[in-house]
């Protein structure tokens, strides 16, 4: 007789113990220990790794692409950007928005660097509207060489148009 079965026999008799464990057991069977880097995939075909400290599920265990937002660190105090306003300077001037304060005050101290800074903000933003106009202009080439409407539609609404109108108008001098 089977161990698990012998502790049930002796506890319907009386002579249990305490608690039976079934299912599990902590010599050789188990989890296996992994190493921090080790990957494989489990019998549902989900891929997973070992990380330090804590494990990977998912397509994040197989891809070496870290979220984009980690990589966002103020070019000045090195913080995460994380706030919506750090965001919107980061994006524009690679520093969260205290910093970007900072260093627009002290250009402000000395008016020419400031005039020029603002100069060249304005010049990059002059060249994105550029390239947009550009782009707008050859669409509208494009559309110009294809078909933009199809004429039997509109001759369409316009027969039912005059149609219309021309009950509308026997119907007035009834």
């Amino acid at each position: 007789m089977g161990k698990n079965l012998e502790k049930v026999q002796d506890m319907l008799d009386g002579k249990g113990t305490g608690k039976i464990q079934v299912g599990a057991s902590s010599v050789g069977g188990g989890e296996k220990t992994r190493k921090v880097g080790d990957k494989w995939v489990d019998s549902d075909g989900v891929p997973w790794e070992q990380r330090d400290g804590y494990k990977v599920k998912g397509r994040l265990a197989t891809s070496d692409v870290t979220h984009q937002s980690w990589d966002m660190k103020c070019s000045t105090c090195e913080s995460l950007i994380l706030k919506p306003w750090d965001k919107d300077t980061y994006k524009a001037d690679g520093r969260c928005y205290h910093c970007q304060l900072d260093y627009e005050v002290d250009l402000k101290v000395k008016p020419i660097r400031w005039f020029a800074y603002r100069r060249l903000k304005e010049l990059i933003n002059l060249e994105a509207i550029q390239k947009d106009l550009e782009q707008w202009i050859d669409e509208l080439e494009k559309m110009k060489n294809e078909k933009v409407f199809d004429k039997s539609v509109a001759n369409a609404l316009a027969n039912s148009n005059v149609d219309t109108s021309m009950q509308v108008n026997k119907q007035m001098t009834k």
